[in-house]
């Protein structure tokens, strides 16, 4: 219990110096733009804040057979929370992937387990915008073999399959041991709802951009959308890029075309703001839930939901 919360209390320290910093940075640039109408930012605040929760559901989701408690459920995903506030730092993506999979195992998640859920969720994160991106086929002012490959995204969809993905793990099980094989996979059912929160999750940022840029522009929703969901996939593979800022931004200027690169930038300064909040806020409202609950133990009910059944 003592290592666990000085792991956690360190990254959170991290977490802060990068949110501070990424603050710092936001607040510099948005003084040289004109930001969103005030009630657009209050709806894309709503919508940030729907975004992160949906996402540690999606997380929790892949360890269903583990968390059979509410209060596990909850530790789960208050780690996740934490793990968030260290996309910020430089090379953000591996420190906040490596932050998610520390924390997730000093709470009791079997390293084995929550190495191969960390990339299962990559995939599920990946064929998620794929879809919500697609859209942009029927954005008839953008080259036609951008169309194309928007399309052919939906395709990704194929790597949720389970069956697929446990031949790659024995595959390179067997080239290095280290490697966890395919038991250790989440079940067919639990990649599907991480699918189906990861659909949420970004549906939710889509929305929230949408919204913002509309109070600044007068380009297609429909476009909008589906251009942020394609943003925010390039934005998730640049692994060492903070939060994937300025990959973003960079490919919403070439899928939104005419519109200045102001306005996008405006919006994008205000979403990371709002995001930035709206992680703070969902972290100090999983803390004040977990004192609800018992102390937590992975795979083992809480005494009143055992007491229950």
């Amino acid at each position: 219990m003592i290592k666990r919360r000085l792991i956690q209390t360190a990254i959170l320290v991290v977490g802060l110096v990068g949110i501070a910093l990424a603050v710092a940075e936001s607040v510099d640039q948005a003084g040289e733009t004109v930001l969103p109408a005030p009630e657009t930012i209050a709806v894309a605040g709503v919508l940030s804040l729907v975004a992160i929760t949906a996402s540690a559901r999606a997380w929790v989701a892949l360890f269903s057979d583990l968390l059979v408690s509410a209060a596990s459920r909850n530790v789960i995903r208050g780690t996740f929370y934490l793990s968030q506030l260290t996309k910020y730092v430089p090379a953000g993506g591996l420190v906040q992937a490596t932050s998610q999979l520390t924390l997730a195992r000093a709470a009791g998640v079997p390293l084995r387990r929550a190495a191969v859920a960390y990339p299962v969720s990559a995939v599920g994160a990946v064929a998620g915008g794929s879809t919500l991106a697609a859209g942009l086929a029927f954005a008839t002012d953008l080259p036609g073999w951008v169309r194309v490959i928007a399309f052919l995204g939906l395709g990704m969809v194929v790597f949720l399959h389970r069956g697929l993905m446990a031949w790659v793990l024995d595959f390179m099980h067997r080239r290095w041991a280290r490697v966890p094989g395919s038991d250790q996979l989440p079940t067919q059912r639990d990649i599907l709802i991480f699918y189906v929160w990861a659909l949420v999750t970004i549906g939710a940022m889509c929305a929230a951009y949408t919204v913002m840029l509309s109070s600044l522009s007068d380009a297609p929703p429909l476009n909008v959308f589906c251009a942020f969901a394609a943003s925010f996939v390039i934005g998730f593979l640049a692994i060492p890029i903070p939060a994937g800022v300025g990959v973003r931004e960079a490919l919403l200027v070439l899928l939104i075309p005419g519109v200045g690169t102001g306005p996008l930038l405006a919006v994008s300064l205000a979403l990371r703001l709002l995001s930035i909040g709206a992680e703070l806020l969902a972290l100090i409202a999983n803390k004040l839930v977990a004192r609800r609950y018992p102390v937590a133990t992975i795979g083992v009910p809480a005494p009143e939901e055992t007491a229950a059944t």
